[in-house]
């Protein structure tokens, strides 16, 4: 719309002569930032109606030059009214559907609390005209499944995309068209995540809608990388044993119980970059001695694999023959465990089969130190979640002596007033963290060495301060 059409259609009983000036100023620029264009329509939303409004950014639209678009930024102004966000949506996709790259309709909400409207026909339309869109993320509407399908179908460029699904949709996973028509919707998806509404997050309608759209989108989409349900555990272990072609999966999430036979199938899955095992199921039903090592040891064969996560791994000799055959390329290592499962881990074990490791992360459990820290110089980040229920006192300058540390959360630990002071001092040498952009120490004590810890916590976190000359809001040292 030209901008005399959008004045004239302005009340003619309205003063907003400083809204005109604006307006020519910015119809005066080369082109105009997606910030100053919002922060102008609100300042319009705030005095006109949402007609007067979409007419004015009618006028202005052809100066937008982003290529990444939040229509939520835009629908905010006037959240009761839905013709607007639609309306704005259509002048998008008829002026700008060619720039379009990155096209978002979100709001921030807790998934477990969302339950959006249903996507209207009219918006799932428009939405398809945006062909060169290659990344699509909406929870402010939900779809059902075949909507969804005949959308996506019409964008060729889209190869990211984050929906909610109806968890009601038809479903009908044995029909050879259906199969069809979904690779054919989906072909060109390299990330796909899904969530059932906030209401339904939870119940067996959901999850098992999600376990079978993971295992029929892992079978039947070629180019996938990437599969996962938003809120809800993503077992994929299935969809692995059913799988017949190579598959271009780089992130896998397994039931421990099936890790053997994936090893054995890893000519089928060579793309693999982040694998992801539970072993909650397992240790109920299995004994060290009962692994199959031999299948094991065919991990060694996915040379990509960078990111290893395992969960409630409570065999220590399943560890040692795990980290044998996947540690000589790993660069993540996080060890997770839930109240009950426990175990404690050997860091000298992962220094000496995960040479290449920069990240370690072991969510509460009891640690046991290697004496030799300071060799484990491809280490840059350290999480450690300490068992509260352990009395052991740790090394901290020890453990902070890896040379490269660049961040560190350690939280739960107990140490020694004396070690505390021997910390501090190797920080004063510039012996320890030399390279550390963020350090974050939350230690628990007894009441009698509190204040004693608490002032000797000030004088290491000083120490760093005055060494590395970093903000004071990243370095922390606090007990408990």
């Amino acid at each position: 719309m030209e901008l005399n059409v959008a004045m004239k259609n302005l009340r003619a009983s309205d003063n907003h002569d400083d809204i005109f000036d604006d307006i020519h100023k910015l119809k005066e620029e080369e082109s105009v930032s997606q910030e100053v264009l919002l922060n102008f329509l609100r300042k319009c939303s705030s005095k006109m109606d949402w007609l007067e409004t979409s007419d004015i950014l009618s006028s202005l639209i052809d100066g937008l030059r982003d290529v990444k678009i939040n229509l939520n930024d835009f629908s905010e102004m006037y959240p009761s009214e839905s013709d607007y966000e639609l309306k704005v949506l259509q002048l998008f996709a008829s002026r700008k559907a060619t720039q379009i790259s990155f096209l978002e309709i979100e709001n921030a909400v807790n998934p477990s609390e969302n339950n959006p409207p249903q996507i209207e026909s009219q918006m799932w339309t428009e939405i398809a005209k945006f062909k060169n869109v290659k990344n699509l993320s909406i929870n402010k509407h939900q779809f059902l499944l075949k909507d969804l399908m005949e959308m996506c179908k019409n964008m060729p460029s889209l190869n990211e995309i984050q929906v909610m699904i109806d968890c009601d949709s038809e479903f009908p996973d044995n029909d050879p068209q259906f199969i069809q028509e979904f690779s054919n919707s989906f072909d060109k998806i390299k990330e796909f995540v899904f969530a059932p509404p906030g209401r339904a997050l939870k119940s067996i309608k959901a999850m098992s809608f999600s376990g079978k759209f993971t295992r029929f989108g892992i079978k039947h989409l070629p180019n996938l990388k990437w599969i996962a349900t938003i809120g809800l555990y993503g077992d994929m272990s299935k969809a692995c044993q059913e799988k017949d072609q190579t598959s271009g999966m780089q992130y896998m999430h397994l039931n421990a119980i099936y890790l053997a036979e994936f090893a054995s199938k890893f000519e089928k899955f060579p793309s693999v970059l982040t694998l992801m095992v539970n072993w909650s199921e397992l240790n109920d039903t299995c004994e060290d001695s009962k692994f199959d090592k031999k299948k094991l040891k065919l991990l060694k064969k996915f040379k990509n694999l960078n990111d290893l996560c395992l969960t409630n791994l409570t065999s220590p000799e399943y560890l040692k023959v795990l980290l044998k055959n996947t540690g000589q390329h790993l660069k993540f290592l996080n060890l997770n465990y839930d109240a009950e499962h426990k175990m404690k881990i050997n860091l000298k074990q992962i220094q000496e089969t995960c040479p290449k490791v920069s990240t370690l992360e072991i969510n509460v459990a009891d640690v046991q130190e290697s004496q030799s820290m300071d060799y484990f110089k491809s280490l840059k980040k350290l999480q450690i979640f300490y068992d509260t229920n352990s009395s052991e006192k740790v090394c901290l300058s020890n453990l902070l002596s890896p040379p490269n540390l660049k961040v560190v959360n350690l939280v739960g630990f107990q140490v020694t007033r004396q070690e505390l002071k021997e910390t501090t001092s190797k920080i004063k040498d510039e012996t320890i963290l030399t390279k550390v952009n963020m350090l974050k120490l939350y230690g628990q004590t007894s009441g009698k060495l509190k204040d004693e810890l608490k002032k000797e916590g000030k004088r290491l976190v000083s120490a760093v301060l005055r060494m590395r000359q970093i903000d004071n809001a990243a370095v922390t040292v606090e007990f408990l």
